[in-house]
């Protein structure tokens, strides 16, 4: 269950176990602006960081405390939480077909997707030097956009044991997260491409069964029904899940376009929950999950991008097409306050980590960014303010307590050692220290010349639009 927002001070419990980027954070800052809680909004609120967590949400500046400060009348939100991403593909440019698919299966094995994407992928992951670069770039191309954890470094046939770089900047929830002590293997979220024995043998689905029976995982997220509804093959995957005995309330289907009514009423009485991803669906398929079906049923639903290459750079731009899906064809079925809370506290309690982050509470960790309003129609709402604007209106972004990313006086205040970064013209900048394979523009560098010698060009950190 969420937390109520209280305006008093909590015990800090120091955690030793937080991400690399924690561990080079101030151990207490103070940020004014308007604090977007599930409560309302606190206007000229003030979060009191401490040791990576909010030890204080106040009304009103502490007295004689000589800390690094920042004053806004920026909306702070809690950190976007992405289920669902494939972010080693995400240094690859946008991805266009001439035709759209009856599922998934048909565009993964089209020779040409296997060439331009597969192939020249696998000969970038599996190289440690190269893996570390990837995991800088499109980790900053991810909190640019406010996400602060996401999913999908597993999945790919990675080995389970990936390079420690990835300990840094946005939390992996399928890999390290700090939640758990300092080492890697013990999250409690396992992500998997799909049920049929292509993707997970009936010894792993075995395996997860009783790991989610004896508590050691928390979550499965896993592709299911990713083809349209007129496909019986992604309409049998709900049965094959269910038959597996996976079909539980620590099950999150990714996609889900293919299923009917009557299976997302399955869906929600096993207290499942669903990853809409509209971009990369409407892409690829031309149709997306029957949300409104799935809404009225009563089943969880979570926002993420998918991946870039047919989906959406980053959770903003994700949460951005959505609302456009929502107008244009569901009436306005969400709300800009529905869209921005799938992706930051629904997926967090999908995920049972709403202890920890998905809202901004005494206790949390400091998980956050600013927004600037861009325009003054829809200022007074945060969520509209947000919806309206673009990758430039974020302007702070935390993790873990630390600032990594953001207007370059904001950083500055907070005495953070900086690399200067452009983002759709905006002079941004990013925390040093924080950064797992060193300088930004060394990593943009090589990796602009590692995908010349596959025969492709490096993704933009962001598709800049008005």
């Amino acid at each position: 269950m969420l937390r109520l927002i209280h305006i008093l001070s909590v015990a800090i419990i120091s955690c030793a176990c937080l991400s690399h980027a924690a561990s080079q954070a101030s151990s207490r800052f103070l940020i004014r602006g308007n604090i977007v809680t599930p409560d309302g909004v606190i206007a000229n609120g003030w979060l009191d960081i401490q040791d990576g967590r909010i030890a204080r949400i106040l009304t009103t500046k502490p007295e004689s405390v000589d800390v690094p400060t920042v004053e806004t009348r920026d909306y702070i939100f809690p950190g976007f939480v992405d289920l669902h991403d494939h972010p080693s593909f995400n240094i690859f440019p946008r991805w266009t077909t001439p035709h759209k698919f009856p599922n998934r299966y048909a565009w993964r094995e089209w020779d040409v997707y296997k060439h331009e994407l597969e192939d020249r992928g696998g000969a970038l992951f599996h190289n440690d030097a190269n893996f570390c670069d990837i995991d800088e770039y499109v980790e900053v191309k991810a909190l640019i956009g406010g996400t602060t954890s996401m999913i999908g470094f597993t999945g790919h046939g990675s080995s389970k044991h990936l390079p420690d770089c990835l300990k840094g900047l946005v939390r992996n929830l399928d890999v390290y997260t700090g939640f758990y002590g300092p080492e890697q293997g013990h999250e409690r979220i396992a992500n998997s491409i799909g049920i049929t024995p292509l993707d997970m043998t009936p010894k792993e689905a075995a395996d997860v069964k009783q790991r989610i029976a004896s508590g050691s995982i928390d979550l499965l997220a896993i592709h299911i029904a990713e083809g349209l509804p007129t496909d019986s093959e992604s309409a049998h995957e709900l049965d094959q899940l269910d038959a597996a005995g996976l079909l539980t309330a620590h099950t999150a289907l990714i996609h889900s376009v293919g299923l009917s009514p009557a299976q997302f009423a399955r869906v929600h009485r096993a207290g499942s929950s669903i990853v809409w991803s509209p971009h990369s669906n409407f892409e690829l398929y031309g149709a997306t999950a029957n949300v409104d079906a799935a809404f009225r049923q009563g089943v969880t639903i979570a926002l993420a991008p998918d991946w870039s290459p047919t989906g959406s750079d980053n959770m903003l731009d994700e949460i951005k097409y959505a609302s456009g899906v929502s107008r244009d064809k569901l009436d306005g079925l969400f709300s800009s306050r529905q869209l921005v809370e799938m992706a930051s506290n629904v997926p967090a309690r999908i995920a049972y980590i709403d202890d920890k982050v998905g809202t901004l509470a005494p206790g949390m960790l400091a998980d956050f960014f600013l927004v600037r309003p861009t325009d003054a129609s829809t200022a007074r709402n945060p969520y509209d303010a947000l919806v309206a604007g673009n990758i430039t209106s974020i302007v702070l972004v935390v993790i873990g307590g630390v600032p990594i990313y953001g207007d370059p006086v904001l950083l500055g205040n907070l005495k953070v050692k900086t690399e200067p970064v452009t983002v759709c013209s905006a002079e941004r900048a990013l925390n040093i220290d924080a950064l797992p394979a060193g300088s930004f523009a060394g990593v943009e560098a090589r990796l602009t010349a590692k995908m010349k010698t596959v025969g492709s060009t490096l993704a933009p950190l962001a598709e800049c639009v008005p």
